[in-house]
């Protein structure tokens, strides 16, 4: 099924480390084709560092927010053209959510949950050594909107059978957005 507006969107949520960069690449070749994986990852990997490297602790939120704010909108536009995307994106922040919200309405947007044990996130954390020990313990607001298509644990499943279960709940009309988008208004 596809909205009146374009693509389709799934949107992987979860905390750092928890797999799922890992389920976005093992979903594409289950998909029918052409599907995009865009992980905010990739847009941050596109920006200079060159003069970040001075830039104040302001600045720098500033900067970010700006990236995350076109992150949305790159998807959007991607969706827009009709393309398919996997989204691979924490909602670390209630900002994000809300921006989101009105960014890809009338969208069918899947959110899936990616959950995973606090120890073995930490696990995780030190066997990658490109995150700082604790970062995704603290991420605590990525699950704090409450609402999701579809839950996956990846503490003792691998990102395969993950992404076999997202790409199996796909034929079910996704919800969680629209019932955010409801909860939310009437929360003024």
């Amino acid at each position: 099924m596809t909205s009146e507006r374009g693509g389709r969107i799934i949107l992987l949520n979860g905390a750092s480390s928890s797999g799922k960069s890992s389920i976005g690449r093992a979903l594409l070749p289950l998909l029918p084709d052409p599907w995009f994986f865009m992980p905010v990852d990739a847009i941050n990997a596109m920006r200079s560092t060159v003069h970040t490297r001075v830039l104040d602790d302001t600045e720098i939120a500033e900067m970010l927010t700006r990236t995350r704010v076109g992150y949305h909108r790159a998807v959007a536009a991607m969706a827009s053209a009709g393309n398919d995307v996997i989204m691979d994106y924490p909602l670390s922040e209630r900002w994000r959510v809300t921006d989101l919200l009105d960014t890809l309405a009338g969208y069918d947007v899947t959110l899936v949950e990616v959950r995973c044990s606090p120890d073995e996130l930490e696990r995780r954390e030190r066997e990658r050594g490109d995150r700082p020990i604790g970062l995704a313990r603290s991420q605590t607001l990525v699950y704090a909107h409450g609402e999701y298509d579809i839950v996956v644990d990846t503490t003792e499943t691998g990102p395969d059978e993950c992404a076999k279960q997202i790409a199996h709940h796909l034929g079910t009309p996704p919800q969680a957005f629209d019932r955010l988008r409801r909860r939310l208004t009437a929360a003024g």
